[in-house]
Formats: structure tokens, sequence, C-alpha cells
């Protein structure tokens, strides 16, 4: 594989608000001096257009639109770094609007009744007139059925925390019973989310403003009623009380200045002071779930003893306010500023305090919004799983913390039993989940004043996201520590878009991979760290990693900084060739004298990966992974006389390592009988499981003839009769045919490519693109590179169908293809031009076509950087003699500094290729002759 590491000065400048100085982004250098271009930064994918394993309902604009534009998170992160902190409203209204829904957040009015003289019980209760809150919750729910009801109450806990998918009993040791478990789970979870999108979002705009109502409210009635004081000792408080109520199914307590206690379901509290024990609880989350607590000192104690108990805005509001003093918070599943299908806030304004929960809690947010706000002290926060500023579909989860030396921590119960069998789950901590593959995700966040943080995670975290999501840390200032495992940092997985920005101080990251700005499986990961001595240390595929197609950026401004890596092939710029095109990965170091676990990267131009770039700037002054513990493994035991075709099937889909043993005996009977086999998939081609796609994927490579020939009939049936495969089915059978290679059905694929429908004609150009032809079938060929050139001139805005187009061009290298391959040079897409370069250089006679269009003409013809560095590359392959010949036909022309670069990187590669010595001596003069008045060397 190519390698290429870029090392160059740049000239980008933003000026942040949150210094006085300047800070330089180098990340447009980059990706100029790559052949590149800012709008090929972007996820080439049509959002519109939906498969039965690739849905994106409920897509949020903000993730669509840092998808195609990712470089826009600059710009998003700005934002969100600048607002004023201190004012949640400001925080409210950035949560609603990223989930796209309107922010109503200004409260009334009120006529200060509660006045001295007047404060009494009666006023204070006008002033937070609670009933006509709790009266409203009603059209939370109005559009559910009594059905859908019963439904939710039974599984709605399991969709949010993740109980239906981690739970550990007898299923995980029979792949049977585990699949359909698994199975069931997912059919209950498309069922909540199916119920879940029946909410009326207006209900949520139309109480954004209870923050600001509530908030008002304490400010009002921060005075104690004056009456006087009650001695209370019952089943729900105990202690000194100016008022305790418990009527038609609304309990309501004023607490005075002591110790008091309370337990049970309230819907209001107020209390003035005292080191405070709450014990609360919520058995029902459809009756009367309004809850709001004031408490305005004290070193209190909060204990959820229930799911949904504390700060928990279910189809409701729910807020808790805690004024001074350090406090405790115990909560269980979906507490402590969590939002579904309404509002969750906790604010604490002030003490070193302690967050505790399981799961989808601590600033987490489905169908709503959910926020933890706390503005001073040392802070520590511990969950499991689904927490830390979460956010699921239509969601948003945050964690604003304004200052202060903060923890961020994980109580690992959840076992990652897809990949590992010592790992855990975490999701936490900036994270943003999609339902894979129905639902996209929702918005995850912490923004960070200051202090010195730690953040730890294990499996996902830590600015990251999951299947049409975006989760982001945004950290403004101290000397903070990153610790995760894998999918952290910066990590955008499958779909998704992963943003970790740190502003000032002098940082460490660790991760094993998969983080530090990685982009997986058409993701974006960023990694972006603005100021500060920084260190990186990461095993692989991390620090501007792109893998499968995906995005991963690492930017670090300036400093002197370190980098530590154990496998150097596949990270710090880093792109690897998946779907017949490349993943880009970028690291541009800024200003600093760095560091690098392979010596020699600083200040100097080094090619690394062809689909990647590394830069490192100093002004004036095939993929490893680390071996786990395997764990256990589920025996091949009992094992059956018989089983079905389709039972091997599950077994050959299973891929979680306990059931390795199965999944490899259940693949070794499909590929036995490889022709039942390929029958099997015909059922098969409209699966909304992305396993079976992976698994016939992977068979097919395995068994060709088989499925080419059953495949191929299939084919010939739906000449005659196009209701055998629909639209889907037909789409995927095209793909899957292209892995067999076989040219059996090369002419009902040629057919296809005339098809109504973009997906079927782009999949059956990239199968005609790998099948493995007759050459002396001249009739053939000629066909292909006819219709090639007529699909060519279609106007589309499909990148990928272009990108399918050139993947095929490259497999007929007919003259006539020329020009029409020529032309997409200059292609707005990179994937189109890479691959453009690739064919060019394998077609015969390319350099007698460049002198019959003129040397003299090429830059003229192709005009941008980036369409010449495309060309630069289409030279490689070339023989020395014509190399020679077209690159003394170039020379004259003036050449911009990134031609250069490229230039001499080809040059470099060409006389390390050739055995001629004149030849050799020739590239070393032309190599110095590029290298003048270059600032950097070029290795």
């Amino acid at each position: 594989m190519k390698r290429f590491f870029l090392v160059l000065s740049v000239s980008y400048v933003i000026t942040n608000p949150l210094y006085s100085q300047t800070i330089t982004n180098p990340i447009y250098d980059a990706i100029k001096y790559r052949g590149l271009t800012p709008g090929d930064i972007s996820i080439p994918l049509n959002f519109s257009d939906t498969t039965a394993t690739n849905n994106n309902r409920l897509i949020l604009p903000i993730v669509e639109r840092l998808m195609k534009n990712p470089l826009e998170y600059d710009g998003w992160v700005d934002s969100v770094a600048n607002m004023n902190a201190d004012n949640i409203y400001e925080i409210l209204e950035l949560l609603y609007k990223n989930i796209d829904t309107k922010f109503y957040g200004r409260g009334s009015d009120k006529l200060n009744f509660y006045t001295s003289g007047n404060r009494t019980i009666k006023n204070l209760l006008r002033v937070f007139n609670l009933e006509n809150i709790i009266r409203y919750q009603d059209k939370a729910v109005a559009n559910f059925s009594e059905e859908d009801i019963q439904f939710l109450k039974k599984h709605l806990v399991s969709f949010l925390a993740g109980e239906e998918t981690f739970k550990i009993d007898n299923s995980t040791t029979d792949i049977f019973k585990y699949n359909i478990s698994r199975d069931s789970s997912e059919v209950i979870t498309k069922r909540v989310a199916d119920i879940l999108t029946k909410f009326d979002g207006s209900y949520l705009s139309n109480i954004g403003f209870l923050h600001d109502e509530m908030t008002g409210n304490a400010e009002v009635v921060s005075v104690p009623p004056e009456v006087s004081m009650e001695e209370l000792d019952n089943d729900n408080v105990k202690g000194s009380f100016y008022y305790y109520s418990d009527e038609d199914g609304i309990r309501i307590a004023i607490g005075g200045k002591g110790k008091n206690y309370y337990k049970g379901k309230f819907n209001l509290i107020i209390d003035y002071g005292g080191d405070d024990v709450y014990e609360l609880e919520n058995k029902d989350i459809f009756g009367n779930n309004t809850n709001v607590i004031i408490d305005y000192s004290g070193n209190d104690s909060y204990t959820a003893l229930d799911n949904y108990a504390l700060a928990s805005g279910v189809f409701s509001f729910g807020f808790l306010l805690d004024m001074d003093g350090d406090d405790i918070y115990k909560g269980k599943n979906v507490t402590l500023g969590a939002g579904v299908c309404g509002l969750g806030i906790l604010e604490d304004r002030s003490g070193n305090d302690i967050y505790y929960s399981n799961s989808f809690s601590i600033g987490a947010g489905a169908f709503g919004v959910g926020l933890v706000f706390d503005k001073t002290g040392n802070d520590i926060y511990t969950a499991n799983t689904y927490s830390q500023g979460f956010g699921l579909t239509k969601g948003a989860g945050a964690i604003v913390d304004n200052s202060g030396n903060d923890s961020y921590l994980i109580n690992s119960l959840s076992l990652d039993m897809g990949r590992y069998e010592d790992h855990f789950v975490s999701m936490c901590q900036g994270y943003g989940l999609g339902l894979r593959p129905y639902y996209a995700g929702g918005v995850g966040l912490i923004i960070e004043g200051g202090g010195n943080d730690i953040y730890a995670t294990d499996i996902f975290g830590q600015g990251g996201a999951y299947w049409y999501g975006l989760g982001a840390i945004v950290d403004k200032s101290g000397h903070d520590k990153y610790n995760s495992y894998q999918y952290g940092q910066g990590a955008g997985i499958h779909l998704a878009v992963g943003i970790l920005k740190d502003y000032d101080g002098w940082d460490y990251y660790t991760s094993n991979g998969v983080s530090q700005g990685c982009g997986h499986d058409y993701g974006v990961g960023i990694l972006d760290d603005v100021k500060g001595y920084d260190n990186y240390s990461a095993y692989s595929l991390s620090q501007g990693a792109g893998n499968a197609n995906g995005i991963g950026i690492l930017i670090d401004r300036s400093g002197r900084d370190g980098y530590l890596n154990k496998e150097p092939g596949n990270t710090r710029g880093y792109g690897n060739p998946r779907r017949e095109y490349g993943s880009i990965g970028l690291l541009a170091d800024g200003s600093g004298n760095d560091f690098y676990s392979v010596g020699g990267l600083d200040s100097t131009i080094t090619n690394k990966s062809y689909w990647g770039e590394g830069l490192d700037l100093y002004y004036t002054d095939e993929e490893v992974t680390e071996t786990t513990n395997e764990g256990y493994k589920v025996e091949l035991s009992p094992i059956k006389d018989f089983y079905s075709i389709e039972e091997y099937f599950i077994m050959a889909k299973t891929i979680e390592p306990r059931f390795s043993l199965w999944q490899k005996y259940g693949e070794e009977h499909l590929l036995n009988d490889s022709m039942e086999t390929a029958e099997h998939m015909l059922t098969k081609l409209g699966t909304d499981d992305h396993r079976e796609t992976f698994l016939m994927r992977n068979m097919i490579v395995k068994i060709p003839v088989a499925v080419s020939t059953v495949f191929s009939r299939k084919l010939e049936e739906y000449k005659s009769n196009k209701k055998v495969l629909n639209e889907q089915e037909l789409s995927m059978m095209a793909y899957l045919y292209g892995e067999t290679k076989d040219p059996l059905g090369k002419d009902a694929l040629l057919l296809l490519t005339y098809d109504d429908d973009i997906r079927v004609r782009s999949n059956a150009v990239l199968a005609l693109g790998k099948i493995k032809y007759d050459p002396a079938d001249i009739e053939f060929i000629e066909a292909v590179s006819k219709r090639l050139r007529e699909l060519a001139e279609e106007k589309t805005d499909s990148k990928i169908y272009f990108k399918n187009l050139l993947y095929a061009f490259n497999n007929y290298p007919s003259v006539n293809n020329f020009p029409a391959v020529f032309g997409f040079l200059s292609n707005d897409f990179f994937g189109a031009r890479f691959l453009a370069s690739d064919a060019l250089s394998k077609y015969p006679s390319y350099s007698s076509f460049l002198l019959g269009i003129g040397l003299n003409n090429v830059t003229s013809l192709l005009q941008e950087d980036y369409a010449v560095i495309s060309f630069i590359y289409s030279l490689n392959k070339l023989t020395d003699e014509e190399y020679e010949d077209v690159v003394e036909g170039i020379s004259p022309i003036p050449f911009t500094d990134a031609q250069k670069y490229n230039m001499i990187k080809s040059l470099m590669d060409k006389r390390d290729a050739s055995e001629n010595g004149e030849f050799k001596s020739w590239a070393d003069e032309k190599i110095n002759m590029f290298k003048e008045g270059l600032p950097l060397k070029v290795e």
C-alpha cells in the first residue's frame, strides 16, 4: 500500500475569542497539500437514500450538517464554548436547537404578591401554580394509546438503560437462545422507539419556560413563609416543616432550616436549609410526574429509590435546584438530569459534589432534554453507561460544569460482549447514540469551563458517537487527563460524529485504539487541542486515522507535543482503502518542537499513507489490533445430529467472541454445502440485520462459483418477471454479485446499468468493475466501456455513484476511455479523482495520450491543485523513459508549492523503484530543482 505523510508550513489563522492571541489551525494546508479540498472532507452519502440496514429516521440537522461538512465542527464547537455558561437559559436554548425543537424559554413576569406581610403558604403556592403544570402533562402522552402506555411501562427502562442488551444470563451460553434474546430485544427496542415517535414535540417546546419560571420562583420565595413550623414524623417526612400536604395525588412539603427527611414521591419540595436526606420514589411515570425540588443550603443527600425518581423529566418536567453545600446525588436509571419526552434538570450552584448513578442519567436525553448544570466545586461524576452527557434518538443530554477539578468516572457493569470478554460498554462523557439500523442518534455534550479534570471510559466515550449521532467534549482550560480504551477521544463510529476539543492546558491523552481523532465506517472523528504541551499515547488506528471510509482528524495547534504509537503503520495520518476507495486520516500539528515514537517526523515532509496525511509544523523557532484476553468460549456441546441451513446461518453470523467456536462450526458447514448456502442467501437480500450482510459478503469470496450460479439464475428470472426481486433486493444482489468476481452474469449486470433506480445502477457498475472477464472478449469490453462513458455524462449528486463508475473504468482499460477518465481528475470528490489517477496509470499508451493533448496544456486543463496532484500520481506506473519525457514536458510549467511537494514525492518513488542509474541521476536533479525555495525537507 502506498503511504503518504506530509509535514509542511501553514497559512490559515483563526482568532478565537477565548484567547487574546491568534491560534493557527493547520488543517487547511494539510488538506491542500494532500491534493484534497475542504469539500472532500465529507461523508459522501445521500442521506435520503435509506435501506433496510441503513436507516436514519429522525436524523438531526446538526448531525447531517457535520457529516456532510465536518470542517464546520470548528464554528459549532466555538459557538458552544463562547456562550455564557453561567446563563442556563442559553444552555437550554442550545440543546433545544440541536435537537431541532423550538424553545420558548422565558417564564412569565410575575406580580410579586409573596412579599413582607404577605408571605403566606397560599401565596407561596400561587407562585408555583403547580396544578396547572401537572394538568398540562397530559398533553405529553395524548397521542399514545392505552396499549402503548402499558408497553412503555413494561419496557421503557430497558430501552433507555440497555438492560435488554447487556443482561448476563443463561442465554449467553446457548447460541440460539442468545440470538432469540438479541432479536427479541431489537423488536422491543424498535417498538418502544416507534411509540415514542408519536410524542407531540410541542409539549417539550412549551415546557421550556419552566426552568426560567422555577428559578425565578426560587428567588421570589427565598425568604421562608411567615408562618409557624410544625414537627412532623410520618412515612414521608420527618423534621420541622412550614407546610405539608398530600391530597388528590399531589404531595408538597416546605421544610425549615434544620435537618429534614423526605421519602416517597413528591411534586414539590422547598427546603430552606440543613443537611437534609431525600429518598425519592416514582412508581408510575404516567401519573402526576412533575417534580420540583428547591434546596437553599446544607450538605444534602439525595437518593433515588426507584428509576425515574430524581430530577427526571419523563413525559413531564423534573427539576432539582440545590443552591449551596457539598451534596451527594445517588440515582438509578433515568435520573439526575434525565429527559424522556420531557425536560429533566439538575442544577447545583455551589459545593464539592458527588453524582452517582447507573444508566441513562447525569445529563441524558431521548426525545427530550436532560441537563446537569454545576457552577463550582471539585465534583465527581460516576455512572455505568448511557450517561454523563448522553443523547439518544431525538434527544440531547449535557453536563455543563463551569469550574473545579472534576472527575468523570465509569462504574463498569455492562460487558461488551460484541468485542471483548474483559472490557465494558461506557457510552458516556459526551456521547450520541442511534438505534441501528432504524433511528438516528441524539446529541451528547460535556462543556467544561476550567480545572484539571480527569476523564475515564472503557469502550465508547469522550466525545464519540454511533449511528447518526453527535457526541462532544468541549473543555476550555486546565491540565486534563483523558483515558479511554477504545472508540473514544473524538471517535465517530458507524455514520456518526465524535468531537473532542480542548482549548488550553498541558493535557494527556491515552487510549488503545480507534480513538484520538478516528472515523470508522463513514464516521467522523475529530480531536482538536488548541494550546499547551500535550502528550498522546495509543496503540493503533488513532491520532488522525480514517478506517472503512471514515474521516479521522487530529489537530494540535501549538505547543511542544509528544506522540507515542506502538503500531505507527496505521496511525498519525492514516487512511485505508475500503469500498473500492479510501478513508481519510489527517494529523496536523502546528507550531512547536514535537517528539514522535518514530524519529525524524518533526518539521519534515514524509510520505505515509495513500489515503492519509500527517503534517507537523515548526515555525521559526493492513490493520493491527492489540490482543486482549480471549476470555470464556462456549463449548461445542451438545451437538445435535442435524441442523437446518438457517441454524447454521445463525451460528455463522454470531460474531460475539464467546461464540467463536460455534461461529466457525456454522461457517464450515455453510461452506461444505455451498449451493444450499447460496440459495439461502436469496432469502436474506432484504435483511435489516447487518451481521447477515457482513456474513454474506465474507462467505461469497469463499464460494464464488456457487453464488454466481444461483444469482445469475435469479437475474435471468428477473428479466422476465420483475416481481421476483424488489429494488432493495436487486441492489443488494448486484452488490454481492461483484464480490464473486465471476463473469457468468456479466450480461445481466450490464443490463442492470439501465435500471431506473440509481442504487441498482450504481451497484451493477461496481460489480462490473470487480468481475474477471475474458480479456479476449473485445465486444463485451467495448460494450461496457461505451456504457460507462454514457453514465459519466449523467448529472447526479451521488459521490458514491461516481466512485463506483471510476472503479469500473479501472477494470476496462480502453483507449476510448481516456478523455472521460482524465476529466475526472478535476472531479470534486477525492474518491473519484484518486481512482481516475489509478485508472490512467494502468491504461496502455497513457504517455501517448498525454503527448497527444499537449503536455504544456496539462495544468491549464486541470487548473486546481487537487487535480494536478492527482495527475502527478497517475504517472508513477509509466516506464522510466516515458516518465522522464512527461516530466520534462511539464517542468517548465509554474508549479505551486503543493504541487512541488507531491512532484518531489513522485520522483522519489520512481527513483527508488528504478534500476537505471542514469534515470536515478536525472530524478535527483529534478528533485533538487523542485526543492529549491521550499522551506521544509522532504524524505
